[in-house]
């Protein structure tokens, strides 16, 4: 069965394939969708919106997902603006940088944090009939980049009980435990439900 992918960012299209291996995953890019605007004041409003973008313009279920950093010593920063955090067009990197600069502002070289992830699937013109899955991982955010793997924050995140960034552990320790495999994990649990 196919499922639309509404994201542009190749990394999470990179996980979403490694979890839904029993769907035949197809990037919006492969059928000329452009990104929606994110205009929503929650992440789940911001994953419907995708979703439901990625549906209207494809005809076939459709999944979008918003997620972010929370640094609560940040008043909540860089939240829904984590992948622009730097400007419009930011790198990770980019990101990274700006992040690590308001920190080191504050002398911290370390502080709490949690990566949040909601993922909608919309497969009906009525959004009420859409799955909303949510997922969260609480830890650490350090000013230095430690690791090459994942995206993102990836580099600086410290999940809870561990001492290595989401960049240094393995790959599928990392899907298992991250923000998003939490809610792939809802999404495996009910997506029949609507599909």
């Amino acid at each position: 069965m196919k499922i639309l992918i509404a994201s542009s960012n190749s990394g999470k299209i990179d996980e979403f394939k490694s979890i839904l291996k029993d769907f035949e995953v197809i990037p919006q890019k492969h059928l000329n969708i452009e990104d929606v605007e994110e205009t929503g004041t929650t992440f789940s409003e911001n994953a419907l919106l995708k979703a439901n973008n990625g549906f209207l313009n494809s005809g076939l279920p459709s999944i979008g997902d918003d997620s972010g950093l929370i640094v609560p010593l940040l008043n909540g920063d860089p939240g829904l603006y984590s992948a622009r955090y730097a400007g419009e067009h930011a790198t990770d990197q980019d990101n990274r940088d700006k992040l690590s600069q308001e920190l080191k502002k504050l002398n911290v070289q370390q502080t709490p944090a949690s990566f949040i992830c909601v993922i909608a699937v919309v497969n009906d013109q009525d959004l009420s009939k859409s799955l909303i899955c949510e997922g969260r991982v609480d830890g650490s955010i350090t000013v230095e980049s430690s690791g090459h793997g994942g995206f993102g924050y990836d580099p600086m995140f410290i999940p809870q009980n561990f001492k290595q960034t989401f960049a240094e552990i393995d790959s599928a320790l990392k899907h298992k435990i991250s923000h998003r495999g939490q809610a792939l994990a809802v999404l495996q649990e009910n997506l029949s439900k609507i599909i």
